[in-house]
């Protein structure tokens, strides 16, 4: 064996009395003993020849001297020892332990670069960290306090800016890291000490600092290299500190838990028993593992066992601070774990926190989520049906921290991950949310998405985006100050929002208006009508002001203020609020606003006097020194003030916008082409003054277009018509158009070859020229129809051409019309010519739409049916003020006519059936026909009762779509006053419509405008309750009450079984319709009156419908059953029915007076047999509850009484298993060959045979036989 190199240095270093040794003397050999050392190879040295040195270095008087420099060289020399002694310790246990604490001592200098000894003290670090010299110091007994001193003594040193962290902190993590390595365990303080910087760290990252707090680095490089061990310590840490936490005696941390959390703060009140909740010591142990998780996941694998634990402990606060940990947890990705797949069943556990008991705990769940989803892609679907949970939740604050939750995805998160049509539908349910708040803020995230979503291409197709501004325009229907003001807001900031491109404003109006509904489309149009009437009032108002003379100035001024705080929600007091805009004086305000609201502004000057006014208002200096506002808020002033500018400003239809929807217009291949016609048709009717300078173009490009019509070929993509009839109600204000002799030959042309409706508005704005121009053309086109060729492609155009002229020009048809009658009657009303090549879903079809009726050649037959239809109404609306019996004598048969058309289903042909589609389209254009002529004094008297009850049938058609389109045609003429009070209870009749949007936009109509009638001072206001007692007239006359009145009075009392069946069936139908029409239309304020008018039904009797029909007890059956339910209300309601103080007669076209015996007899007698008594009240209260109650709820009710299921499947399902197959008795309805008074039953005698001579179903399963005359 070789012989190892031997140490040279033989000088003392230990000072003695006889050999004392100074200490610059002692500084240089030690510096000349390290330097030896040092270069010393731990293989090549001869151990022997340091024996001496070995002994002198750890000599008291060096390990203690005071010097630093002897302490830094003596630490050099001892490293380099230790490191070739290694592996093995040269010293003893107690040695070892002085040298260390001499290393400790040094350590702290390295954060003073400036000493001269600076290098030893790196040296001797570096050293260390390389041999591993610190695995000495763990193996001493009771090393405990050394550990701890060396992770303060480093950590600190990292706290130094001084200290090289890029250079000297490797060593350090070095030595630290063999320390938990080697030792056995490590103190409490030590770890603390390691985790305490994640803490400390995510204190920065909140206040959004990027700057990592000084030994986080150290912390992070430990937990990552030892992390399996670190693991069970951290496990360890975190059960004592949760039980530490749990064992506090002090008290809650109220501002945790929610005041109003009942169920929370009943499980957090412990009265003195169970473990008190050191809340904040419990968020700082769950954030550690939340921070732990974000840099180290693996050294949690064992905690997050405790963590499922806590998901499932018995307090709602251990609960929650859990779930939220886990929702952080979540939300860090990339992370090197996959939580949801490593922890399924912690995961599970959390994904059930929407369905907990705890409210705060449920919201506490849905708070982690949109960054959750913001993060990751996994688990999407996971979230979102969570949240789906949340949004219907019972509790309003779940719900709304739902829809927080939501906004602060990014939109492109949400249209990319979370949007589905189950939460798209529920979200579109909640928008009709009660809660204001809610509603509010998903009013708000929906337009917001819609904003963002129609400037991408791949989104705006998307259908539940197109349907978010129906929802959200629909809300109208409510007729809610504060939601109409939210919908304004909407629609003008987000829907449709300020843009200074005015081709992309258009062209987003356009697509807007192209993706609305019917519905949403009106309530759309709506806005637009209100804001020249608001505008009106805006700039006489002004006037007002700027009036000095006038006297009664003030009051004006109140008036005008009065009518408009009618649309605003009361939380922006807006009567105060305007008058204290008013009283700020502000010319320059007042310049602004009338500005503002001239409709001939254009775009730019609206948007920028609005700008000014708000940016005004937002200064709280101008309402500072002014005393006047001390009842009014300035937010309130800002927010009227900036709603009343948007209702009263043009910004849709201003005249930068109508340039550049002409423009369109006359592009036909734009794709918004159609949409803008809609548009520009609204305008010519709401502002005609804007587009009278942009008229001539559109009829000069009209013109030109019609030079390159094929009027033989399909016009489906070349009809005319919507630009006809915009330049007609252009004119019907009152306006001219230049036209020229080519403009007149094109609307000729049109009348004759054009397509039905072309010929329609051709006829009519030919109507508006001089009379000699009009005479000549009218004449020429008479002559030209006339007469009429039934083969002719043609002869629709004919026919509706005629139809506008008996409107416009009865004189130029006079000496045709006769004739033109008879020719309709024969020749189109009673034969069907119909192709024989007819396909099989063309025959199994039941509705025409629109398009294909004006289009499709297979439904030309029908269309003719239709115009002759018309083309009879409109002369007898032209006639409507001739001598009464030359009116009845021409209007009878032709009311019999429309009868017979709705009481049989459309189907008055003898051979030839006509098909079930063109059936539905006749019936119910009967009926429109038949309103049409209501309005008019002449036929009042001849659209008796009996007439419209009739129209009970196409309210309850089995055709949806003829329901549909005649409730939305009468609605539309109840609310324009153009039909007969008569015909309102019809609307009652969809009680049982079972289309739920039909039923749900109905009812809403009801509410609407009897709120708005009950409000009026005039003679409308008690409208709804005088209808009230023709609804229970109409009732009582309704064939299927009237055949289930008669099967009850038909059987025996001996058969009780039968006899109670019987009864429950008939008195569920009519208290269903009852029950119905008391939910919409009873108040507090009239409930005495309608139970006043349902007694006096007692005190006359019902004219009968029928000629010699004798009159029946039906009436004060239902009479009995009104009072009953109006009893049921008012106990509910708690509202008192007081006797009547005024007296009202009942309408006498219905009712004469009984005399005063029997009408004293019938108010003594009771109609509802005392058996039964109990049994109407539980029908009632069904129906009631019914009617109150969402049809969820009720789906989910799992137990009724043996009644209540019994009345309910009854009264919806069994009274349709009867045949009403009376016949009928006599009738006025058949002779229409001709269309004059007195021909023979030529219809009854024709439907025989035919597919439609017996029944008709309906929804509900019930027939109704066409031929029944009860009606």
């Amino acid at each position: 064996m070789t012989e190892g190199r031997r140490l040279k240095f033989k000088e003392e270093i230990v000072s003695t009395v006889s050999n004392p040794i100074s200490t610059r003397e002692l500084l240089t050999r030690l510096a000349e003993l390290h330097q030896e050392l040092s270069i010393l190879e731990q293989s090549q040295v001869d151990l022997a020849s340091l024996s001496v040195v070995k002994e002198q270095l750890v000599n008291k008087k060096l390990l203690k001297n005071t010097n630093r420099g002897v302490q830094a060289l003596v630490c050099c020399c001892l490293t380099d020892v230790l490191r070739l002694f290694a592996p093995d310790a040269p010293y003893s246990s107690s040695t070892l332990a002085s040298i260390f604490r001499l290393f400790l001592q040094q350590f702290p200098f390295l954060d003073d670069q400036d000493s001269v000894y600076y290098p030893h003290y790196v040296y001797m670090l570096e050293r260390i960290a390389e041999v591993k010299l610190i695995a000495l110091m763990t193996d001493l007994d009771h090393n405990e306090k050394l550990i701890v001193r060396l992770f303060e003594t480093f950590y600190a040193l990292t706290s130094n800016e001084s200290f090289d962290k890029e250079k000297l902190q490797p060593a350090l993590i070095s030595i630290l890291n063999e320390v938990i390595s080697e030792a056995n365990q490590l103190d409490l303080r030590v770890l603390k000490l390691i985790l305490n910087k994640f803490l400390a760290n995510s204190k920065n990252m909140k206040n959004q600092s990027n700057i990592r707090v000084p030994g986080f680095d150290l912390s992070l490089a430990l937990c990552e290299i030892n992390s399996d061990k670190l693991s069970r310590l951290v496990t360890y840490f975190f059960s004592e500190m949760i039980l530490e936490a749990t064992k506090n005696d002090d008290a809650y941390d109220m501002d945790y838990s929610e005041s109003d959390d009942s169920e929370d703060n009943k499980n957090n009140s412990r009265d003195g028993q169970g473990p008190m909740i050191d809340m904040v010591q419990m968020k700082k142990i769950h954030t550690l593992a939340v921070e732990l998780w974000r840099y180290v996941p693996e050294m949690l694998t064992s905690v997050l066992g405790l963590l499922d634990n806590e998901l499932e402990a018995d307090d709602p606060l251990v609960r929650s601070i859990a779930t939220d940990t886990i929702s952080k947890m979540l939300a860090m990705q990339p992370s090197r774990i996959n939580f949801p797949a490593t922890f399924a069943s912690t995961y599970l556990n959390w994904l059930k926190k929407p369905f907990d008991i705890s409210i705060s705990l449920r919201r506490t769940w849905i708070n982690g989520s949109a960054e959750i989803l913001e993060a990751r892609n996994d688990i999407t679907s996971d979230i979102v049906n969570g949240l789906l949970k949340t949004l219907v939740d019972s509790n309003d604050k779940v719900r709304l921290q739902t829809i927080v939750e939501l906004k602060k995805l990014k939109p492109s998160t949400f249209l990319d991950k979370v949007m589905k049509d189950s939460l798209m539908d529920t979200l579109f349910k909640l928008i009709r949310e009660k809660h204001h708040t809610i509603r509010t803020e998903i009013i708000n995230f929906l337009s917001t998405i819609y904003n963002y979503a129609t400037k991408e291409e791949t989104h705006r197709s998307h259908r539940m985006i197109q349907d978010i501004p129906n929802h959200i325009l629909n809300l109208i229907y409510i007729n809610d100050n504060t939601i109409n003001a939210e919908v304004d807001i909407a629609l003008c900031e987000k829907i449709l929002p300020f843009s200074s491109n005015t081709e992309a404003r258009v062209n987003r109006l356009l697509f807007t208006l192209s993706v609305l509904n019917d519905k949403a489309r009106q309530s759309f149009l709506a806005i637009l009508r209100r804001q020249p009437q608001v505008s009106k009032v805006i700039l006489q108002l002004i006037a007002i002001i700027e009036d000095e003379e006038d006297e009664h100035k003030d009051q004006k001024i109140g008036n005008a203020v009065k009518w408009l705080s009618k649309g605003f929600p009361p939380t922006y007091n807006p009567q105060e609020s305007l008058q204290s805009f008013i009283s700020l004086d502000n010319k320059r305000f007042f310049r602004l606003l009338r500005v503002i609201s001239t409709p001939s502004s254009d775009y730019d000057t609206i948007v920028n006097g609005m700008k000014e006014i708000l940016n005004r208002l937002r200064d709280g200096k101008l309402f500072d020194q002014n005393k006047l506002f001390e009842s009014v808020k300035t937010g309130e002033i800002y927010n009227t003030i900036q709603l009343l500018m948007l209702r009263s400003s043009n910004v849709f239809l201003n005249v930068d916008n109508i340039t550049e929807l002409i423009e369109i217009n006359n592009d036909s291949t734009h794709q918004f082409n159609q949409a803008a016609k809609l548009l520009l048709t609204n305008i010519s009717i709401i502002y005609p003054e804007n587009l009278s300078s942009s008229i001539k173009g559109i009829v000069d490009r009209l013109v030109e277009k019609a030079r390159n019509i094929d009027f033989c070929g399909i016009r489906i993509h070349s009809d005319c018509w919507k630009d006809l009839k915009i330049i007609h109600k252009f004119l019907e204000n009152g306006d001219r158009v230049c036209g020229n002799r080519e403009f007149y030959d094109t609307l000729f042309e049109f009348s004759i070859k054009g397509t039905v409706l072309e010929a329609k508005y051709s006829v009519k704005i030919m109507n508006k020229m001089e009379e000699e121009i009009k005479g000549v053309y009218f004449v020429k086109m008479v002559h030209h129809v006339w007469p009429l060729n039934i083969g002719s492609s043609f002869f629709n155009t004919h026919l509706s051409a005629l139809c506008s002229l008996f409107l416009c020009d009865l004189i130029s048809v006079d000496h045709i019309k006769e004739e033109l009658s008879e020719f309709l009657a024969s020749e189109v009303l009673l034969k069907n010519r119909l192709k024989e090549e007819e396909n099989e879903e063309a025959k199994l079809s039941t509705w025409i739409s629109d398009e294909d009726l004006n289009y499709s050649i297979e439904n030309t037959n029908c269309y003719s049916k239709i115009l002759a239809m018309k083309l009879l109404t409109n002369w007898l609306i032209s006639i409507s003020d001739y001598p009464t019996a030359e009116v009845e004598q021409i209007a009878k048969p032709i009311l019999s006519m429309l009868s017979s058309f709705i009481n049989r289903g459309g189907e008055i042909v003898s051979t030839n059936d006509t098909p079930p589609r063109f059936a539905s389209r006749l019936r119910v254009h009967a009926g429109i026909e038949l309103t049409k002529l209501s309005q008019y004094p002449s036929y009042e008297t001849l659209i008796d009762q009996r007439r419209i009850n009739r129209l009970i049938l196409l309210v309850q058609d089995v055709e949806m779509n003829v329901r549909k389109l005649f409730l939305e045609k009468l609605k539309k003429k109840i609310i324009q006053n153009r039909v007969s009070k008569k015909f309102l209870p019809l609307i009652f009749f969809t009680a049982f419509e079972p289309e739920k949007s039909l039923k749900l936009t109905t009812t809403t109509w009801i509410t609407a405008l009897f709120t708005k009638r009950a409000s009026s001072s005039n003679t409308e206001a008690l409208i709804f309750e005088k209808s009230y007692i023709r609804l229970l007239h109409m009732l009582g006359n309704h064939p299927e009450f009237k055949e289930l009145f008669g099967s009850y009075t038909e059987v025996d009392d001996s058969q009780e079984g039968t006899k109670h069946d019987a009864f429950k069936e008939m008195s569920m139908f009519a208290i269903t319709h009852i029950v119905y029409a008391l939910s919409l239309i009873s108040t507090f304020d009239n409930i005495s009156l309608l139970y006043y008018l349902s007694q006096r039904i007692k005190q006359f009797e019902a004219i009968p419908t029928i000629e010699g029909e004798h009159p029946d007890t039906a009436i004060y059956f239902i009479s009995d059953l009104s009072q009953a339910a109006l009893k049921y209300i008012g106990k509910v309601k708690n509202w008192n029915i007081s006797i009547w103080p005024n007296q009202l007669s009942l309408p006498s076209d219905l009712f004469s007076k009984l005399s005063n015996d029997k009408a004293n007899e019938n108010v003594k007698t009771n109609f509802i047999p005392d058996k039964y008594a109990s049994a109407i009240d539980e029908l009632i209260r069904l129906r009631w509850r019914a009617e109150h109650t969402p049809a969820k709820s009720r789906k989910n009710k799992k137990k009724h009484s043996q009644l209540e299921v019994q009345a309910l499947e009854d009264g919806e399902g069994n009274t349709g298993k009867r045949n009403f197959t009376k016949k009928r008795k006599n009738s006025d309805d058949g002779g229409i060959r001709s269309l004059k008074e007195g021909d023979q039953d030529y219809v009854e005698k024709s439907t025989k045979g035919s597919k439609y001579e017996g029944v008709r179903r309906s929804k509900r399963s019930r027939r109704v036989d066409y031929n029944e005359e009860t009606y």
